[in-house]
């Protein structure tokens, strides 16, 4: 599967459930997040929750890595299959993710499973702070097929909410 495909089926799927609401979120958020990813990779991306769709999205890059030795294009599709309600939260998701260098030679996708803690320190759901580790299977990677591939995805970030 060519890489335009994969984008055009991620682009597809996040446009074809905008018809349901996601519980116990605000309609609109941004934020920003350092990333982990085994092995020795470190970035950063930009989260997106748009109103009306029930997806989490995020787009950033891989600055530092060993996975393809250079800097790699990231983005993370994640809708939340659980969340709780309350000053600290917990979240559990699946997802999926995909990464490319910039020349476009090296490539990787797959699936993931986020699980996440939220902290709102203004107490009042504007401010989120949110610690989130995610196994990823990832069976196309470094453009081919190793179905036996496996990461550790963890992010530190904060986001801003806002009612639309």
């Amino acid at each position: 599967m060519n890489k335009l495909t994969v984008l055009v089926l991620i682009g597809l799927l996040a446009f074809a459930v905008q018809g349901f609401s996601l519980k116990n979120t605000r309609d609109l958020a941004f934020g920003v997040e350092g990333i982990y990813t085994s092995p020795e990779t470190f970035g950063a991306m930009a989260t997106f929750h748009l109103p009306g769709i029930p997806l989490f999205l995020a787009f950033g890059a891989n600055f530092y890595n060993e996975l393809s030795g250079e800097t790699e294009l990231t983005a993370t599709i994640d809708y939340w299959l659980f969340h709780t309600s309350g000053a600290i939260n917990f979240y559990l998701g699946l997802g999926l993710y995909g990464a490319m260098t910039l020349d476009a030679l090296w490539y990787s996708a797959g699936l993931r499973l986020p699980i996440g803690l939220q902290i709102w320190p203004a107490n009042n759901e504007t401010v989120e702070m949110f610690l989130e580790v995610a196994p990823a299977w990832v069976p196309l990677y470094a453009s081919e097929m190793d179905y036996e591939k496996f990461q550790a995805q963890i992010a530190l970030g904060l986001r801003f909410w806002f009612d639309v």
